[in-house]
């Protein structure tokens, strides 16, 4: 197998080829390859699996990015499993007793209510996961119901520290939850998340929803710069890394571009070569950010930041094939 591609200084397929993980990773993530991927490894699956306990802690804290059932059924998700797998199907039941009556899902506040931000990262991960449930119509349905004039979403319920002091002494909702308050700006990761979404969903059930999302993320610079939000984005999206529950960077920002046509052309470009100037003389591409809920973490990848990292090459290598800019000879 080799990658051919005018914008890589090498061919990385052998060397991805050499770890497990990452040839099951790029076999899984490619078109052209899917039908050629292997069974998934026993050794794997089994490592997967183990990292999830029903424990009080894993329901205390659904949420929490490393420790809740949300967080790994997400990375379940991500790395390839669907509702086919017991262990997986047993999960995604658990974790929907936290869609509220309403349609959306709840973060771990008291009282319950449901938050854009998570709303949108649970039914892009249930549409991935082939899940076809009710489930998901109701959770599309709030998250169309609930898109601001500006096109983006409202951030988790903290909109102040009026309202943080609401919360903790009298576990009541503040200002950030009012729909279109005007002193309270959308929020990046919650419309980012909301985005992913309806991009999995498709344009049929929803373009309008989908193209005022995506305008309004490059209204802001692809969220690259400081939006005001209440909830603080206290990272530099145009680092590389793999991110995937309630974050995003450069190379999600360039798949969202896409969706905007010659409307984002030059913003896309800029971003695709910051991009594609990172990479080492062998075609590989660092690891720049580990947030808590990267996807080493979760399989104990051993790599070290601004190192070349399998994971992150592959996400590069991936977008570059499925917008037609490298072809894989087998």
């Amino acid at each position: 197998m080799r990658i051919k591609s005018k914008y890589l200084s090498g061919d990385v397929a052998q060397w991805l080829a050499d770890d497990a993980v990452s040839l099951y990773f790029l076999l899984n993530r490619i078109p052209a390859l899917r039908e050629n991927s292997t069974q998934k490894d026993n050794k794997l699956k089994s490592h997967l699996t183990s990292l999830y306990s029903a424990n009080k802690k894993a329901y205390d804290y659904f949420d929490a990015p490393g420790v809740g059932i949300m967080w790994f059924f997400s990375s379940l998700v991500e790395s390839g499993f669907d509702v086919s797998d017991n262990v997986m199907y047993a999960i995604l039941k658990e974790v929907l007793k936290f869609q509220q009556d309403d349609g959306g899902f709840t973060l771990n506040w008291k009282p319950f209510c449901s938050t854009a931000c998570i709303t949108g990262q649970l039914v892009y991960s249930l549409l991935e996961s082939g899940y076809q449930g009710k489930e998901l119509e109701k959770g599309m349905s709030w998250i169309i119901s609930h898109q601001r004039d500006d096109g983006g979403w409202l951030h988790c319920p903290i909109g102040s520290v009026g309202d943080s002091l609401k919360y903790l002494l009298f576990k009541g909702t503040g200002k950030g939850i009012q729909l279109e308050h005007s002193d309270v700006p959308s929020c990046a990761v919650a419309t980012v998340m909301c985005a992913k979404a309806l991009i999995k969903m498709g344009t049929h059930y929803s373009n309008d929803a989908l193209q005022r999302a995506i305008a309004y993320l490059f209204r802001n610079d692809a969220m690259f710069k400081e939006t005001g939000c209440r909830c603080r984005v206290a990272y530099n999206h145009e680092l590389l890394g793999y991110p995937f529950y309630l974050d995003y960077d450069s190379i999600d920002a360039i798949h969202f571009s896409l969706c905007l046509g010659d409307a984002a052309e030059s913003l896309r470009i800029r971003l695709f070569n910051q991009c594609i100037k990172k990479q080492f003389d062998d075609g590989s591409f660092p690891l720049e950010h580990r947030r808590r809920g990267c996807m080493h973490q979760f399989l104990h990848m051993p790599s070290k930041l601004k190192s070349k990292d399998r994971l992150t090459t592959i996400r590069v290598v991936s977008m570059l094939i499925n917008i037609g800019n490298a072809v894989i000879e087998l």
